[in-house]
């Protein structure tokens, strides 16, 4: 038989070539890995720029990938990916404290340096963050790292208040917590799970005392449980050093942290009440620098290791000022006062560390319509500290969620 000539043997020709291209590119889409982010590099003090798929950690890898990973959003986003730069180291170990390192946080007041603090302190305690686990976030022994860590950050917010969003609090890998995180009595609103708890000696102590008759009557604890320091003050310092130690806290205003208690110390009422004092009154005394309280174990658990403390670097908490939350409050006459809240320190940091976020109990448009606290029982309008922006951190989430970066729980 001849050859085809003519219109018709061309026509034939480039439907064959289109089948063929369409076959070879189906083929290698299917065949090709997914380049999606891994954690290892992100929650280390890894020097990769954001410009491609995290490194791998350590651990073995399980299940699927992500869907929709947020780097993805961020990459697709004009705004958000010149603000991301996912090179930023976010904890600080003693691995990587230098001369050079101390020359340059010494330039900056705390918490974005090391201004004014011992050296000696600070050297002491890093010495003790040098094992692997301090430079990385994900490091929970005996549990594989899936190829899509989800994360959960459970702020304190009244939205949470009759939610029901527990089990699916609970659904995602990791969940953090922070400050006056009750459980007890709200596992339908707020779920059970606890995987990281953050916090500065400051909030926490604060919570302690003033939430104590609603329900935090202790900091979260458990065996897989992380703790994230954030360090405003040379207090979180020596106060990480003594948790890892199990000794008395030797100096500063915490320094009544004795291992001569284990608990509340009862306080003598005012000589012109005849009223006894109160649990909240009692954890007042407990806490109070004034009095002996309990030593760090008190607040972390027995088997307080090294391993069990994260510490944010101040290059990541001075990054996410600059970045994300620069606000108009620096140049007035509370700009020394001025730091992202403990909430937006946790949620950023899952955002530069897991693959998804969600975020419950956050500020919304809407907060009027909440009490200030989901474990209040009587409704208490928000606060406006003025060492915080809520307002600007709130514009932030909104704008993270329509982004798709960020799943911001709302009603």
């Amino acid at each position: 038989m001849g050859l085809l000539h003519g219109p018709l043997f061309w026509l034939l020709l480039l439907l064959l070539a289109a089948c063929s291209g369409l076959l070879f590119a189906l083929y290698f889409s299917a065949a090709e890995p997914y380049p999606g982010p891994r954690s290892g590099a992100r929650n280390a003090t890894s020097s990769r720029a954001f410009i491609g798929p995290k490194a791998s950690n350590s651990g073995t890898r399980k299940g699927l990938p992500c869907r929709h990973p947020l780097y993805l959003a961020i990459q697709r986003h004009p705004h958000f990916r010149g603000l991301f730069d996912l090179s930023t180291p976010v904890l600080l170990s003693g691995a990587v404290f230098t001369q050079e390192l101390w020359d340059s946080l010494s330039q900056h007041k705390a918490p974005y340096g090391w201004q004014g603090l011992s050296r000696q302190a600070i050297a002491s305690t890093l010495s003790l963050l040098n094992g692997s686990e301090s430079a990385e976030l994900f490091t929970i022994s005996g549990k594989p790292l899936s190829d899509c860590i989800r994360c959960a950050v459970v702020g304190n917010g009244g939205i949470l208040n009759g939610s029901r969003q527990g089990w699916n609090i609970d659904a995602h890998d990791y969940v953090f917590r922070l400050n006056g995180a009750v459980i007890k009595g709200f596992e339908k609103d707020v779920g059970t799970k606890t995987s990281f708890y953050g916090f500065t000696v400051n909030t926490m102590k604060n919570s302690l005392i003033s939430y104590w008759n609603l329900g935090f009557t202790s900091v979260p604890q458990g065996q897989d449980l992380r703790y994230i320091f954030i360090p405003s003050d040379i207090r979180d310092y020596v106060m990480l050093r003594s948790a890892v130690l199990g000794v008395p806290v030797p100096e500063g205003p915490d320094k009544g942290d004795s291992p001569a208690r284990t608990g509340p110390r009862p306080a003598a009422a005012p000589a012109s009440s005849s009223r006894p004092p109160t649990r909240n009154t009692m954890a007042r005394a407990a806490l109070s620098t004034s009095f002996v309280g309990p030593r760090p174990q008190t607040y972390f658990g027995p088997e307080a290791s090294a391993s069990k403390f994260k510490l944010l670097h101040p290059d990541f908490i001075s990054y996410l000022r600059e970045r994300f939350l620069k606000s108009k409050l620096i140049n007035t006459t509370f700009g020394d006062l001025y730091m992202p809240s403990t909430g937006a320190l946790m949620l950023l940091t899952a955002l530069h560390t897991c693959d998804q976020v969600s975020a419950y109990g956050f500020i919304t448009s809407n907060y009027w319509k909440f009490s200030d606290h989901y474990f209040e029982r009587i409704k208490k309008p928000l606060i406006f500290y003025a060492n915080h922006d809520l307002s600007l951190e709130a514009a932030l989430w909104r704008d993270l969620h329509k982004a798709g970066i960020l799943r911001l729980y709302q009603r």
